[in-house]
């Protein structure tokens, strides 16, 4: 016969910083809601776990940035990627919260019903897409607004006729600077995806010259912050 639908109070959409930040106020202001959280990838972080450039780092210093309820520590105040990738993961392990996700489930329906309250949400299980319902009372969406299975592709007439190069539009912050020519040069995974970049930064003048030795740098621009 058909598996009876599980029913959860609160159903986390989402394995990152908003995801473990729901899930730790969830414990501790509403001890008695059943709850989890689902997650697309296979792995916990986020943005911060999908994002492994080179100098990668938070725009927004650690203390604004961190959690209330675990407070930053790090040595660094503009902390790298892997760092907030630590501090991410081992919040989620203090509290036990890194239990209560389920990797590799991908939402692609939500429903609510006014008559049972509750919502009723469909997802699709690991790499065969097997489909799993859940129903909720309450539904929370921290999902970012990243799409991480590819970026964002604009509908250009006649694309599909278009025979030129493939180009890259890098748009940088002034801490990121210094790193233009490690993400831009031939050898990484962005150079021999694209041929061509413009390179955008708030930094004027520094942009311009930052990546002018690495050959794949076509363009540079310089915008005045």
């Amino acid at each position: 016969g058909t598996a009876p639908v599980e029913r959860l109070g609160v159903l986390v959409v989402g394995a990152g910083f908003g995801g473990v930040a729901a899930a730790h106020y969830l414990g501790a202001n509403c001890p008695w809601a059943s709850y989890a959280i689902v997650e697309a990838r296979d792995a916990i972080g986020g943005t911060w776990d999908l994002f492994r450039y080179p100098g990668i780092r938070s725009d927004s210093d650690m203390y604004t940035l961190g959690y209330s309820f675990r407070p930053w520590d790090g040595e660094q105040t503009i902390a790298d990627g892997d760092a907030i990738l630590r501090y991410l993961r081992a919040t989620a392990a203090a509290e036990g919260i890194d239990r209560k996700i389920r990797f590799g489930h991908r939402i692609v329906r939500a429903e609510w019903s006014s008559a049972d309250a509750l919502w009723r949400v469909t997802a699709e299980r690991g790499p065969e897409r097997e489909p799993v319902v859940l129903t909720c009372s309450f539904l929370m969406s921290c999902t970012g607004y990243y799409r991480y299975d590819h970026g964002h592709q604009p509908d250009f007439a006649g694309l599909d006729r278009y025979q030129g190069n493939n180009a890259a539009l890098v748009a940088l912050g002034t801490s990121s600077l210094n790193d233009t020519r490690r993400i831009c040069a031939p050898s990484s995974a962005w150079g021999q995806a694209f041929t061509r970049f413009l390179v955008l930064s708030s930094g004027a003048g520094t942009a311009a010259g930052a990546g002018t030795d690495e050959a794949s740098i076509s363009y540079s621009y310089s915008l005045t912050a």
